[in-house]
């Protein structure tokens, strides 16, 4: 027999042993929990020429059995949705896009353990306008030059003779009614 008499004691310890030695291999055996299924399909923006300041709105096309978990997206790197956006219409996650800066913007989309990328190039918002020059005309007039008629020649300056059609109209009109001929 055995030099340690067994007692219901000895017994208890030995079995609440036995259950959590099992009880860690269990654990250790465990693995995680599948991560629900969910596919971005594609990611688009909306325009074109992108700029700088100007709003534009970024399309995400989801699909899996977990269509419906948050959508998270980001600009280079930064978060665009501190919290998760929830996908509306269902399949489709959507969010305006403001690029605050020019170049090159990798937009990621985010679905569970899914993410897609879109590289869009932004341009500078800023635009010079072209420089317009303003001619202004000179203000000072210079006075007609004048002449006085000579008090020679040949035709005397009471005689009527004028010439053209005005001058013979004026001249007909005058006769008429002075009755010259």
């Amino acid at each position: 027999m055995s030099k340690f008499p067994l007692g219901g004691r000895h017994l208890g310890i030995g079995l609440a042993g036995l259950a959590i030695a099992t009880g860690a291999v269990a654990v250790v055996t465990t693995h995680e929990a599948p991560a629900a299924h969910a596919s971005v399909d594609s990611v688009t923006v909306s325009g074109s020429n992108w700029t700088v300041g100007n709003t534009y709105t970024l399309h995400a096309s989801l699909s899996g059995a977990s269509f419906g978990l948050l959508v998270y997206w980001s600009d280079n790197g930064n978060s665009l949705t501190p919290a998760g956006k929830v996908p509306w219409p269902p399949y489709n996650a959507s969010l305006d896009w403001k690029p605050t800066t020019a170049g090159q913007h990798i937009i990621t989309a985010s679905q569970g353990s899914s993410t897609n990328t879109l590289i869009v190039n932004v341009a500078d918002g800023t635009t010079t306008p072209p420089t317009t020059t303003t001619t202004t005309p000179p203000t000072t007039t210079t006075s007609p030059t004048t002449t006085q008629p000579s008090g020679g020649g040949s035709g005397s300056s009471g005689s009527g003779s004028a010439t053209g059609s005005a001058g013979s109209l004026v001249g007909g009109l005058l006769r008429g009614l002075f009755g010259s001929s």
